[in-house]
């Protein structure tokens, strides 16, 4: 604290010790000072350098709402940047409200089920209802089709038809969605087929291939229709084929990563059937008995004797019975049958097989390779720097591109898929070489490029620290400079005279001074005050050493 003190002190004493018009200068080169410091750093914490939403693109169509709902505000300090808007620090609160009362906030997925949902009362019908979520999902649909990468915006509008008859109900959908890509790009194939498959799933009942997708750059349409197949990509076999084919490069890219600058392009041929089921019987010739039987029967019959005389006689009524007195012997008869059955399969094997199509027959690469890779091979072997300007020996080179392509075939040929009719699958790789071109290079900026674009950027911020710093330098002068002593012609030094002399001088004629007051006759008051008319400056130095003396 005695520091401060004394530093206080100190201030005090230069500042009473200046005139009048130094006072009002110090003070104002003080407020210019001060005003400047808070100038410069209102406006570097008040750029724009804050992001109104985080970090979350804003959607095109959106942003001139949200420009609209800040200048009706008079919030004009924010800068655009691509699909984002730059705020000034601290100021995000009063930037979302004035978007959010001028309802220009982005939408999310949700938000337009939600003002659905809110707008529908109590006696609603039916049909309003359906129609407001119909609108809703229309509405969210073209959202999430916006927030895909490649476009702008999007619109999608669907509707239901019903015809009815006695005894068949038929319910007929057809969509349209009107896509915006990025700038002048134009849609793809793949964008369209992502768009319709987005747009059939959330609506029931409806298929891709019914889908038509519009694009608003070139005015190109895909139009739906039960009968079409969709686009290509929607095929099974290019989608397929389109798979593998990635799959492999990805494979063989790879497992030759160590050569730069390497192209791959794999072709797979695929099975066109889908599905193929093989009933396969095998018969024995040697049958196996199932089921025996065997059965035997045996008969015997034996004969009577005579039964009486023959003939018309002894059949009439009342003759009488005559006894046979002697007895004759009767027939006799005996038989066997034996029966055997038997039932007998033929034995063998059935098999059934079901194999998947679409599956690849067929798959060869073509390679590229550029020549600069066995360039940098020879000179890693003979330790030649790549800025020396030393050919390559050219029988060393060849010897190096056979010995390399041949290893390069056989790791590719391994990661190949057997083939029918193809023993050696190196024969499905081709590899050539080709004359890689180096690309110019971009010329850096100059260094008074830079400076001029930095100045651009942030002079009116080198301005307020040069302004701050001139004022520094003016107080600082004015606070060391010290109060000039105005001085009789008499104790006026000469032009040759050394410091020593004039501080002697100077010193007797502050004696003389004071030497005044020790005579006697005229008042101390009527002494001093013809001492401040004549010299002030020499009566505060005066009444100073008479503080000082006295303390």
């Amino acid at each position: 604290m005695d520091f401060v003190n004394r530093a206080f002190a100190q201030i005090t004493d230069l500042f009473q010790s200046m005139t009048p018009g130094a006072r009002i200068t110090a003070g104002l080169l003080l407020a210019v000072l001060v005003v400047s410091l808070g100038f410069l750093f209102t406006h570097q914490g008040s750029g724009p350098d804050v992001d109104l939403f985080s970090g979350s693109p804003i959607p095109p169509s959106q942003i001139s709402q949200i420009q609209a709902a800040l200048a009706k505000k008079g919030l004009n300090a924010y800068e655009v940047e691509g699909n984002r808007i730059r705020i000034p620090r601290g100021q995000r609160d009063v930037y979302l409200a004035a978007v959010a009362e001028a309802r220009a906030l982005p939408p999310n997925f949700e938000s337009a089920f939600d003002a659905a949902l809110e707008g529908a009362g109590v006696f609603t019908s039916r049909e309003d209802r359906e129609t407001r979520m119909k609108l809703a999902k229309q509405k969210t649909l073209g959202l999430i089709i916006s927030q895909m990468t490649g476009i702008e915006s999007a619109s999608v509008i669907y509707d239901t038809e019903e015809r009815r008859s006695p005894f068949n109900r038929e319910r007929n959908i057809t969509a349209t969605a009107a896509v915006k890509p990025t700038g002048s790009e134009q849609l793809s194939e793949s964008q369209v087929t992502a768009v319709r498959s987005l747009v059939a799933g959330a609506i029931a009942g409806l298929r891709p291939n019914e889908v038509t997708v519009s694009d608003l750059n070139s005015g190109a349409a895909w139009y739906g229709n039960q009968e079409s197949g969709g686009t290509a990509f929607e095929d099974p076999y290019i989608a397929r084929k389109r798979m593998y084919e990635q799959e492999w490069q990805a494979k063989i890219l790879n497992a030759l990563a160590y050569v730069p600058g390497i192209r791959v392009t794999p072709n797979v041929e695929l099975d066109r059937e889908r599905e193929r089921t093989e009933h396969i019987r095998r018969i024995d010739p040697k049958t196996t008995p199932v089921r025996e039987r065997e059965r035997t029967t045996s008969v015997v019959r034996e004969g009577t004797g005579s039964g009486g005389r023959p003939g018309y006689v002894p059949q009439q009524p009342n003759t009488p019975h005559q006894l046979t007195t002697s007895r004759a012997g009767g027939s006799r008869e005996e038989r066997d049958d034996s029966e055997r059955e038997s039932n007998a399969l033929a034995s063998g094997t059935h098999e059934e097989r079901v194999s998947v199509g679409l599956t690849p027959r067929r798959v060869s690469v073509s390679l590229a390779i550029p020549s600069s890779y066995f360039d940098k091979i020879w000179r890693e072997r003979n330790h030649a720097e790549e800025d020396v300007l030393q050919p390559p020996d050219p029988a060393q080179l060849e010897q190096i591109q056979t010995e390399e392509t041949t290893k390069i075939r056989r790791l590719v040929a391994n990661l190949l898929p057997p083939t029918d009719g193809v023993d050696d699958r190196t024969q499905l790789v081709e590899i050539m070489t080709f004359q890689g071109f180096t690309p110019e290079e971009l010329q850096a900026p100059t260094y008074s490029e830079q400076a001029l674009t930095w100045l651009a950027g942030h002079w009116s911020t080198l301005g307020m620290l040069l302004v701050a710093a001139f004022s520094l330098v003016i107080l600082r002068s004015m606070i060391l400079a010290g109060p000039v002593e105005k001085q009789s012609a008499g104790s006026l030094h000469r032009a040759g005279d050394t410091p020593d002399e004039a501080d002697r001088e100077a010193e007797a004629a502050v004696v003389n001074r004071l030497s005044r007051f020790n005579k006697t006759g005229r008042s101390l008051h009527d002494e001093l005050s013809e001492l401040v008319q004549e010299d002030p400056d020499a009566a505060a130095n005066i009444l100073r050493s008479w503080i000082g003396t006295s303390a």
